[in-house]
């Protein structure tokens, strides 16, 4: 989940079986649904809504009937919930790294971080104030996902995309030697 978008890989065995690049981004839907001054529920409604909407047309049908073992989540916004969800004073990627976040945890930190207004959300550790507009429309995303996928729970990886990609070569190159 990042800025513009947010990606979904469906692998086994070490396999992919599917994967899509969905333009869903934390940042235009921060743009669409400001919540400058905490949450509007109302608002906030609208927004689950369109990511739903969207998850429900534009996820592939493999990754929305698969039967997942594991559902992990990478970038900011899980990583963030998770330090918030372990009291970090300060972030610390060796304790992020693993942790489950469940459907409720993350529930009950929107609660948490929508009564608070933008400034007062940046203000918390391990949230830079930089996301704080982004936070609320990251749940959002992590929330229609729980839902979409019937999972209950996620793990969080400090690693992303890049370093998947790294591996990957590596071991593309380390098979053709």
């Amino acid at each position: 989940m990042g800025g513009g978008s947010t990606e979904y890989v469906l692998s086994e065995d070490d396999a992919i079986r599917s994967m899509v690049s969905l333009r869903l981004g934390v940042i235009p839907l921060a743009e669409r649904f400001p919540f400058p001054r905490g949450i509007e529920w109302e608002r906030y409604r609208a927004l689950q809504g369109d990511v739903r909407a969207r998850l429900a047309r534009e996820l592939p049908a493999a990754i929305r009937g698969a039967t997942l073992a594991h559902l992990v989540g990478t970038a900011g916004t899980v990583t963030t919930l998770a330090a918030l969800d372990l009291g970090l004073a300060r972030y610390d990627p060796a304790r992020v790294q693993g942790h489950t976040l469940s459907r409720e945890t993350v529930r009950r930190l929107l609660e948490r971080l929508g009564a608070l207004p933008v400034a007062e959300r940046g203000a918390l550790p391990c949230l830079d104030p930089g996301r704080a507009d982004l936070i609320i429309p990251g749940i959002a995303i992590v929330m229609a996902t729980f839902e979409e996928l019937g999972v209950v729970t996620l793990r969080v990886s400090e690693y992303g995309l890049r370093e998947g990609l790294l591996v990957d070569a590596i071991e593309r190159r380390h098979r053709s030697s």
